[in-house]
């Protein structure tokens, strides 16, 4: 994908979009002057355009691109205290690290990523990747929250307004914020039963920290 502020393809790790191998190589210029890549793992040539360009990372970008996408939309994650809880959480979750990251850290992705976040993936992308995280790391849910439930959670916490403005303004987002309390019945940090695959739903507040 093209960038969007001057500088930034110094501070990205391309990516082949064929096979996504980071092992690609500057090609020269060709057609219009457009920087050109070579891959050697399939042997396909792109221009720079069509690569897609992610910082380099210890944590991968689309996990990262996907916490800072809930941080636009969720009113309380401006608290630090409460989005760093919400990635630990999930950093956890899709088995990436259970450390966590700093404040440091997270306040780094914020000012240097976020500016430019939309031209390097989409919130779509960056949804996808966490779900075939998922698929890999964690054992299907036996019985999801059914859809009107994970409705009623999201509009006690977060109110009918929002809701409401939230399907309006980004359907897709509010999509995923209902399966994520569907599937897994958690959200952010607060389990809202004992277990993953329980029977047993305990609600608890969901802004406690």
């Amino acid at each position: 994908m093209t960038n969007s502020r001057r500088g930034t393809d110094d501070l990205l790790l391309h990516i082949c979009p064929n096979c996504s191998s980071k092992k690609i190589v500057k090609n020269g210029r060709h057609h219009q002057n457009k920087i050109q890549f070579y891959c050697p793992s399939c042997k396909k040539y792109f221009y720079l355009d069509s690569v897609k360009g992610y910082p380099p990372t210890t944590i991968p970008f689309p996990i990262i691109a996907y916490f800072l996408y809930f941080r636009r939309k969720i009113p309380e994650f401006s608290n630090m205290r409460k989005f760093r809880k919400f990635v630990i959480f999930w950093l956890d979750h899709l088995k990436i690290s259970s450390k966590g990251v700093s404040r440091q850290t997270i306040h780094y992705w914020i000012n240097n990523y976020d500016s430019y976040l939309d031209s390097i993936i989409t919130f779509s992308e960056s949804r996808d990747f966490v779900r075939q995280r998922i698929s890999k790391v964690l054992p299907p849910v036996r019985k999801p929250m059914s859809y009107g439930s994970a409705l009623k959670v999201l509009e006690k916490k977060f109110g009918k307004t929002y809701c409401v403005d939230l399907v309006r303004s980004d359907p897709v987002f509010f999509q995923e914020l209902v399966d994520i309390v569907s599937q897994h019945e958690v959200f952010g940090w607060e389990f809202l039963k004992t277990s993953f695959g329980g029977d047993s739903v305990s609600y608890r507040s969901l802004s406690t920290g």
